[in-house]
């Protein structure tokens, strides 16, 4: 509830704020608006404004014409040996950078304008900043797109330039040109060995010295045979001795190999050496040979020249020059991007401009209905436009104080109909929160789908006891989520729903689930809308399996009180009559052994029927259980300690517990008849040898104590596991049936549940889980 007080200072504040805009609000003229139009369009400011406008857009597209000829056609450009050695591409890049920061910026500075007026709460500035935005949109999707087209286009042709079919050419000629050097090499270090096995095979080893001519004409000679331009030998100081050139010119361009590169290779031989003179390439190899008692070098020489050794050069300097044209890549990369960078933000900046005067021509003349509407918006429903207009405009501010009156009505109307539904939506919320609550907490299976099948509620009772399969059931059809026995049994509900025309349907049917059988009743409703069209189906399943086991206890108890009642009465006399005979004519007839086995098996089969009685008299009257705290370890211990003295020799028996278990609230005489007869089932289960585990384990999350008696002895057939606790079930052969039904009712009793089933190998598994407290518990259950 709204405090009154609030009320009265809200109601205080609206009146003198209606006074207020009533005072400042002047009435005009009936054609200001129009004046104030006409004074917008031909003010001379305005056209002043526009014409400088105008000449700047026209100066900065004359900068874009010229620097674009300038980069085309300025000789320094076009030369790209030169641009390693001036400044010519650094000064255009950042040239063009600045021009492009100018444009950015002027593009920024209308719209941080439209930013500003909107920041200020201008009148008209949405509508301005729709022109302009949708100006810049129109001008700037084209724009853009003639942007990356034109990229893509002058970034294929760079690429052609620098990674293109022409850089691949230069490289290939690189390794061409290094090819043909070491090959030249190679072919030299070959033919050098060969020819001074010549020599030796000519001169026989004889001293260089003895025969100059001789030698000298077996130099020309060897030359022309190996197609070498030169011959020469060094003495063993590394000195030319006899030297033999193809021609003056190739003479004039020899030169001994230096000392200082001759001494740093002496280690290995033959030796290779490529020189570059001024106009040749000079080859040669270098191999030691010793005659007689005197050690010589053997040069032999090949020098390039002519036109071969003229593209070979051109070649290289080819290389050179595109190699410095690929370091300047990045710069002609950027400076061609930033060309058409400049050139696309000079015309979007021409878009926006043109979108903002437009915008302004627009906006200004329908300014006061913008402050009136504004004024509306902000809840001033009392304002009323004082302004007396005979057209169009006229019309519409009419409507614009009649729906101001309007809204002030229907605000009131309104405010009255959500407190109400406020009030209503509360207490819905709390109606479903209890329905909510109430749906998950009930003992009762509820499923609900809608006209298609598709499951729209279901409660964690029928998840949990019908196993239901999908993880995420909300959503699924009820065909994927139910089991085929299920699916069945619904279909066959639903058609009877369907042709018999009742508003619901029942059916009680037994299911196997986990190879046991439950008895559930099923009733199936059809879920109406307020019209009376179908909106769905709701399945409501009761689990009626502990229903009819207590039903079955209880018909077993009184049986067996009955049973106890009539047979116990005359087995006494029968028994005594036994003994009266034996007493009486046994030893006086002449054929005693007749009588003698007659009356022992009257004796004993009534001392076996009076067993029998004492069994259905305690299942019959089985006392109220009295629950103190204890320790289920000590129960066991003790159970323990009475078994292992009198065990077989070939049977073991084994005690684990668990130390973490807490103080139960336990009736410690029926804890121990309990196991006592879980442990003699175990022992007569083993045939020979074999062995018992008696194990206890405590779960601090569920507050849980749970024991186990594991056997390896015969197991329990499996079409009986369903029903070994039902009363006068046993697989002995002189068991009563009685002894597994106690042992249920004592933890049942006890709030705790017991199953049993068959190990993979071989025996028993019998699992008894308790709650620490009573309270903490439901219903004791069976689970096999």
């Amino acid at each position: 509830m709204r405090d009154p007080m609030q009320r009265k200072r809200k109601k205080q504040q609206k009146s003198s704020l209606s006074k207020k805009l009533k005072l400042r609000s002047p009435r005009l003229p009936k054609t200001s608006l129009k004046s104030n139009k006409e004074e917008f369009v031909t003010t001379p400011e305005h056209q002043k404004l526009v014409r400088s406008r105008l000449w700047l857009l026209l100066f900065l597209s004359l900068l874009i014409v010229s620097l674009l000829s300038f980069n085309l056609y300025y000789p320094g450009l076009q030369n790209w040996s030169n641009f390693g050695s001036n400044f010519n591409i650094f000064l255009l890049i950042n040239l063009n950078v600045l021009l492009l920061i100018c444009a950015t910026l002027l593009i920024l500075r209308n719209l941080i304008k439209l930013l500003y007026e909107r920041r200020q709460r201008k009148l008209g500035f949405r509508l301005k900043m729709k022109l302009t935005l949708g100006f810049i949109l129109v001008s700037a999707f084209p724009l853009i797109l003639f942007f990356f087209v034109a990229n893509g286009f002058l970034k294929s042709s760079l690429d052609y330039w620098f990674q293109g079919l022409y850089t691949e050419a230069l490289k290939n000629a690189s390794i061409l040109l290094d090819d043909f050097g070491e090959t030249q090499k190679k072919d030299l270090k070959h033919f050098v060995t060969i020819v001074a096995e010549d020599y030796r095979n000519y001169g026989q080893e004889k001293a260089l010295t003895d025969s100059i001519p001789e030698v000298k004409s077996w130099m020309v000679a060897s030359s022309q045979r190996y197609r070498l331009d030169g011959i020469i030998w060094y003495d063993d100081k590394l000195s030319p001795l006899i030297s033999n050139l193809e021609n003056e010119e190739k003479k004039k361009l020899w030169f001994p190999i230096p000392q200082e590169e001759l001494k740093a290779r002496l280690d290995t031989f033959p030796q290779s050496y490529s020189h570059q003179v001024l106009s040749g390439q000079i080859y040669r190899a270098l191999l030691p040979v010793r005659m007689e008692d005197n050690l010589y070098y053997l040069e032999i020489t090949k020098i390039l020249t002519g036109k071969l050794y003229s593209d070979l050069a051109t070649m290289r300097q080819n290389l050179e020059d595109h190699q410095m044209l690929l370091r300047l890549e990045v710069p002609i990369r950027t400076n061609s991007t930033t060309y058409l960078m400049l050139f696309t933000l000079l015309m979007i900046f021409g878009g926006t401009w043109f979108g903002y005067y437009l915008a302004r021509s627009i906006v200004e003349p329908i300014e006061t209905l913008v402050g009136g509407t504004r004024r509306i918006s902000k809840g001033d429903l009392d304002f009323q436009i004082d302004l007396q207009v005979d057209d169009e405009i006229g019309m519409l501010l009419d409507s614009f104080n009649a729906m101001t009156k309007e809204l002030q009505h229907s605000r009131r109307k309104l405010a009255r109909s959500q407190e109400e539904l406020i009030e209503m939506n509360r207490v819905l919320e709390e109606r479903n929160i209890f329905v909510e609550l109430v749906v998950q907490n009930i003992q009762t299976g509820i499923f609900s789908v809608d006209n298609s099948g598709y499951i729209t509620w279901v409660n964690p009772f029928m998840i949990k006891n019908f196993q239901l399969r999908a993880p995420k059931i909300i959503g699924k059809h009820y065909r994927g989520v139910l089991s085929k026995e299920q699916n069945t049994i619904l279909e066959g509900m639903g058609k009877s729903l369907s042709l018999g025309g009742e508003h619901s349907i029942r059916k009680d049917t037994h299911l196997q689930q986990d190879k046991k059988t439950i008895h559930i009743s099923m009733e199936l409703f059809q879920l109406l809308t307020p019209q009376g069209n179908p909106m769905g189906r709701l399945l409501v399943v009761n689990d009626l399996t502990e229903i009819d086991r207590s039903t079955r206890a209880r018909a077993w108890r009184e049986v067996a009180r009955r049973i106890a009642h009539e047979i116990k009465n005359p087995l006494t006399p029968i028994q005594l009559s036994a003994q009266r005979i034996r007493k009486k004519y046994l030893g006086k007839m002449e054929d005693n052994g007749l009588l003698n086995t007659c009356t022992a098996t009257i004796v004993n089969e009534v001392n076996g029927l009076k067993k029998m009685v004492n069994e259905f008299s305690k299942f019959a009257r089985l006392p109220e259980i009295n629950p103190a705290p204890m320790n289920i370890n000590q129960v066991l211990l003790d159970v323990y300690d009475l078994f292992q003295p009198g065990l077989p020799s070939k049977v073991e028996l084994r005690l684990k517990t668990d130390s973490r278990i807490p103080k139960t609230m336990l009736d410690g005489e029926q804890m121990r008849r309990v196991f006592t007869n879980l442990l003699d089932n175990a022992l007569a289960a083993i045939a020979q040898k074999g062995s018992v585990d008696l194990s206890s384990s405590y779960s601090h999350e569920l507050k849980m104590v749970t024991v186990n008696v594991v056997d390896n002895g015969c197991g329990v057939p499996e079409e009986m596991l369903h029903q070994i606790f039902d009363p006068y079930v046993t697989t002995k052969k002189e068991g009563t049936g009685l002894g597994l039904a106690i042992v249920q009712q004592i933890i049942s009793d006890h709030g705790g549940f017991i199953r049993i089933e068959n190990n993979r190998g071989q025996g028993t598994r019998v699992t008894i889980e308790l709650p620490v407290s009573l309270h903490d518990s439901s219903i004791g259950r069976i689970s096999i």
